[in-house]
């Protein structure tokens, strides 16, 4: 594996770090206090440096480099994570390219990519992952929302819940990824399916909006179909093995998930070290004290680690799709948990520690780290995999079956 990036990803990536700096970090408060606040120049002027385009192909108006999507997403979250340390702007992105281009462009049918891809790579659409229900989250096998066969059409009937982009995908078009039962008889194997679907398109789906304690300028909410008609051009992949390919989707999404909590976590200990280079006590910069310096060392090794680490479950994933055979998804499977049990705790204890060397300062809102936790929370609770779930993930695809509960 070359750990030094191509010229072309290099330019990617400085090309977004300028961007954020430029344009994201100078506003990452307001978008922090703002409901629904993430400006559209800023969405647009992401789209005209590749961004949303990043993991669509160049036949459906994006820019992807065939073979390395889930990297170059992977770079572009990190970077937007250290700009926008509220998580809501690096959330929105990593869902709309990871739930959107990478698995539309996998799963969708010509039809289907015609008609959503270009609007996700233009930045005129969101989109997200809607999965989690009221009775079943981390325990995606046991959700109860059905959407049955009706001719060329799937009458939906149920509720979903903790949906990122609720009112994003209403205010700017565009939708969700959404996963259903189809066959109640036939469970996981053969009875549950993904459709790509659009809330302003349909009839008889309404949502409703919690009120987060991070991530404030992006919406978490829920729907509710009742006989809600949604035309089967619209299913994502094969009929009846949605929950299959739902898998296989939350590895990409674990991966600029992990992505975000990393950029979170770098520009934190970042902040702390500038501060201790200025701040003075007893005589000296606070950065002469091993209390300090050890701390950030600590902090600084599991970055590190961690982003290796995941530099490796984006490239096996790319491999995954443009080489059929290089791996399997059990290879996989442990590698991406990994990263998804790690990296948030990561991020809240960097922010954390940033705070505790920042002092008084490191307590206020003038300061960023203190939106950095609020956000990173999200992704410790459980969104994407809970630690527990990925705890088991690694234990089943390393040591056996033995090791899951039947």
């Amino acid at each position: 594996m070359e750990f030094r990036l191509s010229k072309e990803h290099e330019m990617f990536k400085r090309s977004v770090r300028e961007y954020c700096e430029k344009n994201v970090a100078p506003r990452s408060r307001e978008i922090d206090e703002k409901e629904n606040g993430i400006p559209d120049d800023i969405i647009k002027g992401l789209a005209d440096i590749g961004v949303f385009g990043c993991t669509v192909p160049e036949k459906y108006g994006g820019c992807a480099m065939p073979g390395e999507e889930t990297q170059y997403a992977m770079t572009a979250i990190h970077e937007l994570a250290r700009a926008e340390l509220s998580m809501s702007l690096p959330v929105y992105t990593l869902l709309t390219i990871g739930w959107g281009g990478e698995f539309i462009a996998l799963y969708g049918n010509e039809e289907t990519k015609k008609e959503v891809l270009p609007k996700l790579a233009s930045g005129e659409w969101s989109w997200g992952i809607c999965a989690t229900e009221p009775g079943g989250g981390s325990d995606v096998a046991a959700i109860k929302t059905q959407a049955i066969r009706k001719g060329n059409k799937f009458i939906v009937n149920g509720e979903k819940a903790y949906i990122s982009q609720v009112n994003e995908c209403q205010k700017r078009g565009g939708g969700h990824c959404t996963l259903f039962v189809s066959d109640p008889t036939k469970g996981v194997k053969g009875g549950m399916t993904m459709l790509a679907v659009k809330p302003n398109d349909v009839k008889g789906m309404t949502s409703s909006v919690y009120k987060d304690m991070g991530r404030m300028g992006l919406s978490t909410g829920g729907f509710r179909y009742k006989d809600t008609e949604v035309s089967d051009k619209y299913l994502l992949g094969t009929e009846g093995k949605g929950f299959y390919a739902c898998m296989e989707g939350f590895n990409v999404a674990r991966v600029v998930v992990a992505a975000a909590c990393l950029g979170g976590a770098e520009k934190c200990i970042e902040i702390a070290a500038d501060y201790a280079k200025q701040r003075k006590a007893f005589g000296r910069s606070l950065s002469k004290f091993q209390g300090i310096s050890f701390d950030l060392a600590d902090l600084y090794t599991q970055l590190d680690l961690l982003k290796l680490q995941l530099a490796r479950g984006a490239w096996m994933i790319d491999k995954y799709y443009s080489e059929p055979g290089s791996f399997t998804q059990k290879q996989i499977n442990p590698i991406i948990a990994q990263c998804k049990w790690l990296a948030p705790q990561l991020a809240v204890e960097a922010a954390k520690r940033a705070i505790m060397i920042c002092g008084a300062f490191g307590y206020t809102k003038d300061s960023p780290l203190e939106m950095a936790m609020r956000g990173a929370m999200s992704y410790v609770s459980g969104a994407e995999g809970a630690a527990n779930i990925m705890k088991i993930i690694i234990s089943r695809d390393i040591f056996g079956s033995e090791f899951v509960d039947k």
